[in-house]
């Protein structure tokens, strides 16, 4: 990393624009790896990935091997998946069961709670040599929230809680839509694309685009979840010019967006009588109804996106400044209806897969971005729908504006801003 773009960093970031380096340069990826990733908290997993002792599920943060397993007492952990010898990863499966790790490389094995247990030819090792010395290193700090888990690779900075604000109503609400109060997250699909990670997360609040990436999907007029269509009816297949709709600005970077039934094909679930009467039973008639049609998009900085009709989230895995990993999670209500949870299941699946009706759209564009942001004479990416609405906070908090604006994009990068500049 060099001493010009670490101390460059305020420079590229305006009011309505951003440096075009911030998709391509290599080496502010590399320091958002270390700024970002690295110091935040980062959605890891749900705990439903893991329901029983000994379950495990492997991944990364910030480039790094993890491994989140739920030990014998119930407990969900969080531990670095590399052995404390010579440095192998010591679990090599995305998911799995078992009590132990072992290292294929000299046979060092370790509990699933990180306690190292077994060292072959032990006799040949120092004679004050203690296991207890050598456990797995666990992340500095996990916290989870409602099941959703998330990590930081810095033992500083606030609790998960007061660093999600107001995101924990939406998740609330999110979370709520379980007669049970619960989700049981479903098998993943997975899907890259060549361009910046940011994109991705730009594009989940950006209504614009929709009419013209999108536009022979809607042409076709014919819904991604055909199969729940077919079980609940469509709606009413004309989109509208989204006025219907909100957007509101929350804090560290984070949003919603409330689509407020200007996407009546994807709120399947308020045509189901069962579910709506299971959720009318707890929480009386119209409230009832406006959670089964609930239509929003949750952003949570810098790798979550939810969405609630279709009952999935999104987590994005930087690879590299033009390599993206997208990995899609289906996810059902505990409690609700066995054929309107397998409806969420297909919808969702084929909404998020990288050979679904709108999401290849979107890789085609962000790809498009990518190549034409090699063009270095023209230096500055901009904005500019919205960017004159007031910005005024609610009662609580948060900024409302219309559908049309590119302002949650803008406030995005200025949590890039703030993170990127904290030496």
């Amino acid at each position: 990393m060099t001493t010009d773009v670490q101390t460059g960093i305020p420079d590229l970031i305006g009011e309505s624009r951003v440096h075009r380096s911030i998709y391509t340069d290599p080496a502010i990826f590399e320091l958002e790896m270390k700024r970002i990733f690295s110091r935040t908290w980062v959605f890891i997993g749900h705990e439903s990935e893991v329901p029983h002792a000994g379950d495990y599920k492997t991944d990364t943060v910030a480039g790094q091997p993890i491994v989140m397993t739920r030990d014998e007492e119930g407990a969900v952990r969080v531990l670095f998946n590399r052995c404390r010898h010579r440095g192998a990863k010591v679990c090599n499966l995305p998911y799995g069961n078992s009590s132990t790790f072992s290292c294929l490389y000299h046979g060092w094995t370790f509990s699933n709670k990180g306690d190292l247990i077994a060292v072959p030819s032990r006799q040949l090792c120092p004679a004050n040599f203690d296991p207890g010395n050598y456990p797995l290193v666990a992340l500095p700090r996990v916290e989870s929230y409602r099941g959703f888990v998330f990590g930081s690779l810095s033992a500083e900075g606030t609790p998960l809680e007061e660093h999600l604000g107001r995101a924990t109503h939406y998740l609330d609400c999110l979370i709520d839509r379980s007669p049970e109060g619960e989700i049981q997250v479903c098998k993943p699909v997975k899907y890259s694309y060549p361009a910046n990670w940011k994109l991705q997360i730009e594009n989940y609040s950006d209504n614009i685009h929709a009419r013209f990436t999108h536009e022979a999907a809607f042409a076709a007029r014919r819904p991604i979840e055909s199969g729940a269509v077919e079980r609940y009816g469509a709606g009413s297949q004309q989109r509208s010019d989204l006025r219907m709709g909100i957007n509101r600005v929350l804090s560290h970077g984070d949003s919603m967006t409330d689509y407020r039934g200007d996407r009546p094909q994807m709120a399947f679930a308020g045509r189901d009588p069962e579910y709506v009467s299971i959720m009318t039973e707890k929480y009386g008639a119209e409230q009832a109804q406006a959670i089964a049609d609930m239509d929003i998009h949750v952003i949570i900085y810098p790798n979550l996106l939810m969405h609630s009709a279709y009952c999935h989230y999104r987590v994005i895995k930087p690879v590299s400044v033009d390599q993206t990993v997208i990995v899609g999670y289906p996810f059902k209500l505990k409690g609700a209806p066995t054929e309107l949870n397998e409806a969420f299941v297909q919808a969702s699946s084929e909404h998020i897969s990288a050979s679904g009706a709108v999401q290849v759209d979107d890789m085609e564009a962000f790809a498009r971005v990518q190549e034409g942001l090699a063009v270095e004479q023209d230096e500055w990416v901009s904005y500019v729908y919205g960017i004159e609405e007031p910005q005024v906070p609610n009662e609580y908090g948060e900024i409302e504006l219309g559908m049309m604006t590119e302002v949650p994009a803008l406030h995005q990068h200025r949590e890039w801003l703030r993170l990127m500049s904290r030496d």
